[in-house]
């Protein structure tokens, strides 16, 4: 066996360095779906006729660059994407924009973002559609629960967006006026109507 040159010793050195950050970074645990946010649609169509736009959603599974953080994954995203749609009263997602974790100029980037619209498809039930026997019934204990606080948004939202309850939420400048929405990348433009 002949003697490995330092031309071939430091390219092998290389090439372990340039795969080991892929090997490094966990991958991100799938959070838990509650029950109304399982029920959500997540699609890539158009919503069925007659659905009410709600406004527009993006969330990250996975976060940081490089060596640190966790990879994210479409489970994972699609996870964040149907409980950010319940949490807003959304029962359907139309996604607009996938971004699979990505090598960039400086760094491996991990996160998995989804951006889509969310809208609703049933409408809310009306307090003068609660049967008359069931408003003398008091409420049951859970209505009571105290509600969970803000989720921190991970990674942090790009400007013009804000965090609301663990989701960036595109924010216009000046507000829209009726008629108008904001798009996800805070233009504003005039609503559809169908």
């Amino acid at each position: 066996m002949e003697p490995m040159s330092g031309a071939r010793i430091w390219s092998l050195a290389w090439a372990a360095v340039l795969v080991t950050p892929a090997g490094c970074a966990s991958e991100a645990a799938v959070p838990h779906v509650s029950a109304q946010a399982g029920g959500v649609r997540v699609e890539r169509g158009d919503p069925p006729a007659g659905a009410e736009r709600l406004g527009p959603l993006s969330v990250s599974d996975g976060y940081g660059c490089g060596f640190g953080g966790e990879r994210g994954t479409l489970e994972g995203a699609t996870a964040r994407l149907r409980a950010a749609a319940a949490r807003r009263g959304a029962d359907f997602v139309q996604v607009t924009s996938v971004t699979k974790p990505y090598s960039g100029h400086d760094c491996y980037h991990q996160a998995f973002t989804l951006t889509g619209m969310s809208y609703r498809l049933t409408p809310p039930a009306l307090p003068s559609e609660v049967p008359a026997s069931a408003s003398s019934v008091a409420p049951p204990p859970a209505a009571f629960a105290v509600a969970a606080p803000s989720e921190p948004c991970a990674p942090r939202c790009s400007p013009g967006y804000a965090c609301h309850v663990g989701v960036c939420e595109p924010e216009c400048d000046p507000a829209c006026p009726a008629g108008d929405i904001c798009r996800a990348d805070r233009v504003r433009v005039p609503a559809k109507t169908n």
